[in-house]
């Protein structure tokens, strides 16, 4: 297992990474206390699925009325109270909406061309920030909620929070910019150079890998997703050894 270093810094900062992804998402955070090595934390219980047994996945679906605002998202889309009002009401269901990021061309399965269309007047960089806005409003709750001084310790952390937010392997600088304005929009960030800046980016695969090195496991790393698989390879190197 790959020992974690403590961390260097001179403040404490918070480091909250988003996993958006085509079906189903997840958030983990980590408190960065400086001399003090980092622990990983995920976020767990979310809104409608608060007694799930410790279920760190919630559904990527929002749903919105016919002026556009969010109604509801996550695992509130599945209660069955929710479903027959946005049947009854004629509500729109976003779904699959990550994919209509993807580089264009980039795409061999021919299902992709028919992608569940994005909600009336929205684009993608719309939706992507209202599923962002939910996900970091859970991430707030639980924290506050489980951390032992509460509402305090947001209040001292607000301001010196880092996101980490996660793509498909070959996704690059357009698709990255895009996700970077849905953070803006979303209210993660300020919309600044140094705003702009606390956000950053893992490809799904490396993700993937250094959890598997983190858990001592293999070192080569294979991650299927809805209609993707990213594969990665780590090779170790010992001194005096071609």
């Amino acid at each position: 297992m790959n020992a974690r270093k403590p961390y260097a810094g001179k403040s404490r900062k918070l480091i909250i990474a988003i996993d958006v992804g085509t079906t189903f998402s997840g958030v983990s955070y980590s408190i960065l206390d400086p001399g003090q090595v980092p622990q990983v934390c995920g976020v767990n219980r979310f809104p409608a699925q608060e007694h799930a047994g410790g279920d760190s996945k919630i559904p990527s679906v929002l749903l919105y009325d016919k002026q556009g605002k969010v109604r509801a998202a996550g695992a509130e889309t599945l209660q069955e109270d929710i479903m027959e009002m946005a049947f009854e009401e004629g509500w729109y269901k976003s779904e699959w909406f990550k994919l209509h990021l993807r580089p264009r061309g980039s795409d061999p399965d021919p299902a992709l061309a028919t992608l569940p269309p994005l909600p009336p007047n929205k684009s993608v960089v719309d939706v992507f920030a209202d599923f962002l806005s939910y996900l970091f409003d859970c991430a707030r709750t639980y924290i506050k909620e489980t951390h032992p001084t509460g509402a305090k310790f947001w209040v001292t952390i607000a301001n010196n929070i880092d996101f980490v937010l996660t793509h498909p392997n070959g996704w690059e600088g357009q698709q990255q910019s895009l996700m970077r304005q849905a953070a803006v929009q979303g209210g993660l960030v300020a919309d600044s150079d140094e705003g702009k800046g606390r956000v950053s980016f893992v490809t799904e695969g490396e993700a993937s890998l250094h959890f598997c090195l983190s858990k001592g496991l293999v070192v080569d790393g294979m991650t299927s997703g809805k209609n993707s698989v990213s594969m990665s390879v780590y090779r170790c190197y010992v001194a005096g050894l071609d």
